[in-house]
């Protein structure tokens, strides 16, 4: 969609939410994005008259319009909720088609390799969450499959320890994931698609292929709002919150498509992956999770608009080997807060690697040891759902 060209007046239409902390209260907007030249217009549907008038928006692309994602227009944090016409649907529906990925337990020793591939495949990275599902869960799950005599041996596989679930976006991504993974059989894939996924890390079966993928463009949504819906029905993200530190993926990274360069980096540095989920902080919950760096960090504003410009993956991360010290250890790996030094200095660590500056340094690290419970808590509980 980005490669096609639009008339200045061509516009896409949605409708999108910001909550005004200051009233406590949640306003409800039509977007009008303009593809031509990036522009934007909001207009207030409770009160009924024009918030913004059509304004360049440096910092969003058509790319980033379609529904499930957070926008930042001056500082507010717009959710775009649902499409406002059929042709909006249509056209974004086409070139940001939605799927389900999720990594079995015999693969995620193998998570920083595999979100690498898919990442470089073009798929963006819409949602992810580290769960455990139980029968009851699996079972709901493929009752599509009710009566299949291999559904057993894929709902046992399934619930014999923690999966990562994913939303994926990009064109045609139902087909394009499942070309990406290969035949359900992993000793067919090994002969007839050798480089795909389940032919490189599933083994003999279906039931032990090590991933699974929507199988129809009606499915994605589905199986998307099963791991990802805010109620009680959806899967808890797993978490440890002991002897482990946290890691968040800061938005900047996650549009880079760094995420699963960043992840093998730490796997490959003797962590492992405790929990894991993404969350868009608003500005209220940055300072919240910032405020020990208030009138510590110089330019506070600045450091805290990098946790803001859209979804953060958040982290657990525990050593491999008992008796790591896993904050002290995460820390190092991190290296200096201004990504310029760490390359001068340290230049193997992850925010000399992955990093653009002292505010953009794609990663942060829990510095103190006393606050990583805090943290984790924060990231994990209070924000589960946000």
């Amino acid at each position: 969609m980005a490669d096609r060209k639009f008339d200045y007046t061509d516009r896409l239409n949605f409708l999108g939410e910001w909550f005004d902390h200051k009233c406590s209260y949640l306003k409800h907007f039509i977007i009008k994005f303009y593809p031509s030249d990036n522009t934007l217009e909001l207009y207030d549907k409770d009160l009924g008259r024009m918030f913004l008038k059509r304004t360049k928006m440096e910092e969003i692309t058509t790319e980033d319009m379609f529904v499930g994602n957070t926008i930042r227009v001056y500082g507010r944090q717009i959710k775009i909720t649902d499409y406002l016409d059929c042709r909006t649907q249509n056209n974004v529906g086409k070139y940001r088609e939605k799927t389900c990925l999720i990594l079995k337990p015999m693969v995620l020793d193998k998570i920083g390799e595999i979100l690498t591939v898919i990442e470089r495949n073009g798929f963006a990275i819409s949602k992810l969450r580290l769960c455990s599902i139980t029968r009851k869960e699996a079972m709901e799950f493929y009752a599509k499959r009710k009566g299949d005599p291999i559904l057993p041996s894929i709902l046992e596989n399934l619930v014999s320890g923690p999966v990562l679930a994913l939303a994926l976006i990009r064109e045609d991504a139902v087909k394009k994931l499942q070309d990406l993974l290969g035949p359900a059989d992993p000793e067919e894939a090994k002969l007839r698609a050798p480089h795909t996924l389940r032919a490189l890390y599933g083994h003999s079966h279906e039931a032990t292929n090590g991933f699974h993928c929507s199988e129809a463009i009606e499915d994605g949504p589905r199986e998307i709002e099963f791991f990802f819906s805010i109620n009680e029905r959806s899967p808890e993200p797993v978490a440890l919150f002991e002897n482990t530190t946290c890691c968040l993926i800061k938005p900047h990274a996650v549009q880079e498509g760094n995420v699963g360069r960043i992840v093998k980096s730490i796997t490959d540095s003797h962590f492992k992956i405790t929990g894991a989920h993404v969350v868009y902080l608003s500005s209220l919950n940055a300072d919240e999770f910032l405020e020990v760096y208030k009138g510590v960090v110089s330019d506070y504003h600045a450091f805290k608009d990098g946790y803001l410009n859209g979804p953060c993956v958040v982290l657990e991360i525990g050593g491999k080997l008992d008796g790591v010290d896993a904050q002290e250890e995460f820390r190092k790996l991190c290296g200096p807060m201004d990504s310029e030094i760490a390359r001068q200095i340290r230049p193997h660590t992850l925010r000399a690697q992955f990093g653009r500056d002292k505010y953009l340094n794609a990663v942060h690290c829990t510095d103190l040891p006393e606050d990583v419970v805090l943290e984790l808590e924060y990231l994990f509980r209070v924000l589960k759902d946000v």
